[in-house]
C-alpha cells in the first residue's frame, strides 16, 4: 500500500478542515480531493492512480480495526469521487473551472461568449511587455484586491455569500470553490497573494487573466468595443466598463476608452495568440537586477524575431548594459533555456566578446553547458586548456540540433503566417544569432533574407536550398 498519498490526504483534512478519523463529517473527503490535494504542492503526477490503489486498502484497515461506520462513510464518498474521470487532471485550474460550470454553483454559465481568436482586420500585431511589468499591473488591480479580500472573508467565516455582489465572479473566476463542507480557495486565489514572499512574477497574471476572461465573457457586448479600441487606439466608452476599469484592463477619459498592455494581453488568449511566441515583446530597458523570467522572455522573443524594432531593441540593450553584468545574466540563464533560445544567449555572449570571459568560465564547470563554453572560447580566439567530456560534447551537439529544428519551425511558421507588416532586413539579420556557428555563413544569411524579406526578389529554389543546408548540418551533427 502506498501510504504516502493517504497520509497527505489525512494531514490536509486535519490542518485545513479540522477533521480527523474521530470526528469525520460527510463531504470532507470530497473537499480534500477536489480543492486541497491538487494545490498542496505535495502530490506528484499520477497521484490519483496511487490514491485509487491505496485508499481501498486504507478502508480495509479501518474495517479490520472495528471502525465500520467510518469505513462505510469514506467508502461511499470515495466511490463517487475516485471514479470521476475528471479528478486528478494535470491542470487543476481547468479542472476547477470544469467543476464550477458543471455544478453551476454561481448560476447559469451556459452559452458564455469566447474571447476572440484574432484582432480585427487592419489591427497592429499585439504587443506584450516583460513578465514582471505585466505581473505588477495584475497585482495592482483594484478588482483583484477586492476579490482577494472577499475570498479571505468567505474562507475564514466558512460561509457562502451568494447574495454578495462579488460572489458570482469570485466563483466563476476561481477565487472561491464551493465545497461540500465549506468554501475553499480556488486556483486564482492560490495563484495570487501579495503576502507570499516566494511569489513568482507570472502567478498574479494567471489570476488576472482568469478574472478578465470571466468579466469579459459575462459582458460579451464589450468585446467589439475592445477590439475596435485595439485597432484604432481608442473607442467610445459605452456603459458597463466600470469592472474593466477596476480590473485595470482599460482606462477611460473624456468618454474614450483605451486598452492597457495587460488588457491587450488578456483579450487575445485563444488560437495562435495563446502562444506567447507569436507576440511582439517590448523589452524596455536593460537593468542590473533583471529577473530571470524577463531575460528569458527577451531571449525567446529575440530568437523568434518577435521583439519590437528588433535590431534597435537589441542594440539599445547592449549600449545600456554593463558588459560583465549582462554576461553573467546571460550565462546564468543558460541552464534554463534550450535550442534557438540558448544559441541566442551564446550569440549575445559572442557579441559582448572577451569582456564576457569571466562569466562564461562558469559554463566550463557545469557539465550541461561546458561543451558550449569551450566552443565559445575557441570562437573568440582564446581557447581554454583541456577538452569537454564526451557527455558534455553530446549535450552541446544536442542543443545545436535543437536550434536547427527551431530554425526550421520558425521558417515554417512565417510561411504559414507571414508577418504583417513585413519584417525589415535588419530584423532578419538578427536571426543569425540563434543558429549554430557552423551554418552562420554569409550564404545562409542571404538565403534567410530572401526567404523572409518580402522586399527582396528571391529565387524559386531559395527555400529548398536553405532547408537542405539545415537538414545536412543536422545530419552531420548526429553522425
Amino acid at each position: 500500500m502506498d501510504e504516502e498519498i493517504v497520509e497527505l490526504l489525512l494531514g490536509l483534512a486535519k490542518d485545513e478542515l479540522g477533521a480527523d478519523l474521530d470526528n469525520w463529517q460527510p463531504g470532507q473527503l470530497t473537499t480534500v480531493l477536489y480543492d486541497l490535494l491538487p494545490y498542496s504542492g505535495g502530490v506528484r503526477p499520477g497521484w490519483i492512480d496511487e490514491l485509487r490503489t491505496g485508499f481501498p486498502e486504507f478502508v480495509t484497515i479501518l474495517r479490520q480495526t472495528g471502525r465500520l461506520q467510518l469505513a462505510e462513510l469514506l467508502e461511499g464518498e470515495a466511490e463517487a469521487a475516485l471514479n470521476d474521470p475528471g479528478l486528478g487532471r494535470t491542470d487543476p485550474v481547468d479542472w476547477c473551472r470544469y467543476r464550477r460550470q458543471q455544478h453551476a454553483l454561481a448560476g447559469p454559465v451556459e452559452g458564455q461568449a469566447e474571447l476572440p481568436l484574432e484582432p480585427l482586420p487592419g489591427s497592429p500585431t499585439p504587443v506584450t511587455q516583460m513578465p514582471s511589468l505585466l505581473a505588477a499591473a495584475a497585482a495592482g488591480s483594484e478588482l483583484l484586491g477586492e476579490l482577494h479580500e472577499f475570498a479571505l472573508d468567505v474562507y475564514r467565516t466558512k460561509q457562502e455569500q451568494p447574495e454578495h455582489r462579488l460572489w458570482r465572479i469570485a466563483v466563476l473566476a476561481g477565487w472561491i470553490c464551493p465545497s461540500p463542507v465549506s468554501p475553499q480557495y480556488g486556483p486564482s486565489m492560490h495563484a495570487w497573494s501579495p503576502d507570499d514572499p516566494e511569489l513568482t512574477p507570472a502567478r498574479p497574471l494567471i489570476a488576472w487573466l482568469e478574472t478578465y476572461r470571466v468579466v469579459l465573457t459575462e459582458s460579451p457586448e464589450l468585446m467589439d468595443v475592445l477590439l475596435t479600441a485595439f485597432r484604432d487606439g481608442s473607442a467610445a466608452a459605452p456603459d458597463g466598463t466600470e469592472p474593466l476599469e477596476r480590473l485595470g484592463a482599460v482606462t477611460v477619459a473624456d468618454g474614450r476608452l483605451e486598452m492597457t498592455a495587460v488588457g491587450v494581453r488578456g483579450l487575445f488568449t485563444r488560437g495562435r495568440w495563446a502562444d506567447p511566441a507569436y507576440w511582439l515583446l517590448d523589452p524596455g530597458q536593460w537593468w542590473a537586477n533583471l529577473r530571470s523570467e524577463d531575460l528569458r522572455a527577451f531571449m525567446t522573443a529575440a530568437s523568434n524575431l518577435c521583439l519590437v524594432e528588433q535590431a534597435w531593441s537589441v542594440q539599445r540593450w547592449f549600449e545600456q548594459a554593463d558588459p560583465l553584468e549582462f554576461a553573467y545574466q546571460l550565462v546564468r540563464l543558460g541552464s534554463q533555456v534550450h535550442g534557438a533560445v540558448l544559441n541566442t544567449v551564446f550569440g549575445y555572449l559572442l557579441r559582448i566578446g572577451l569582456e564576457a570571459a569571466p562569466a562564461v568560465e562558469e559554463w566550463l564547470v557545469t557539465e550541461e553547458l561546458s561543451g558550449l563554453g569551450w566552443i565559445w572560447f575557441d570562437a573568440i580566439g582564446a581557447p581554454m586548456a583541456g577538452i569537454p567530456t564526451e557527455h558534455a560534447q553530446y549535450l552541446a551537439t544536442t542543443e545545436m540540433v535543437r536550434s536547427l529544428d527551431d530554425l526550421r519551425a520558425l521558417l515554417d511558421r512565417y510561411a504559414e503566417y507571414p508577418p504583417e507588416p513585413p519584417l525589415p532586413g535588419t530584423t532578419i539579420d538578427e536571426l543569425m544569432f540563434s543558429v549554430p556557428l557552423r551554418i552562420g555563413t554569409a550564404r545562409v544569411n542571404n538565403l534567410v533574407q530572401r526567404v523572409l524579406n518580402a522586399e527582396l526578389d528571391g529565387e524559386p529554389g531559395d527555400r529548398d536550398e536553405l532547408l537542405a543546408i539545415i537538414a545536412e548540418a543536422r545530419l552531420e551533427l548526429l553522425e
